[in-house]
């Protein structure tokens, strides 16, 4: 039995699809910027931030379901408030540059995860004991 891939999830979708999707998306994003401002302020490179536009998009699919098929206002009302709380991580992405990073910046991130491969083996080791 297979499970079906949930809608926000467009790595399988062909590409004209993922083109509506994405046309959709950026429609739905101006209104939530617009309906929710001062709450909702997103940097303009929103779309190639992919955990932001993951998350956008989960926003957005769970918003169209609120508003046709919730039967419950604390769903809307859910969705209200962690739109909110969401919105104030999103701020931080608000000033974004996408200046390019600096020369060290990959040996910054090899060094953590070189780091975070210690931990995994001696959270491995500690579960074998």
């Amino acid at each position: 039995m297979s499970v079906a891939t949930p809608p926000w999830v467009w790595d399988e979708k062909d590409a004209a699809v993922r083109e509506k999707s994405w046309d959709e998306l950026a429609g739905w994003v101006a209104w939530l910027e617009e309906a929710y401002a001062p709450w909702v302020l997103l940097p303009p490179c929103w779309p190639v931030h992919e955990g932001l536009r993951v998350e956008l998009t989960m926003y957005w699919y769970w918003h169209r379901w609120v508003m046709s098929a919730a039967v419950n206002p604390i769903d809307g009302v859910r969705w209200h408030h962690e739109v909110r709380r969401s919105a104030a991580a999103w701020r931080e992405l608000a000033t974004c540059r996408h200046e390019p990073p600096v020369a060290h910046h990959g040996q910054i991130m090899a060094a953590r995860l070189a780091k975070r491969d210690e931990f995994l083996a001696q959270a491995r080791r500690t579960e074998e004991a």
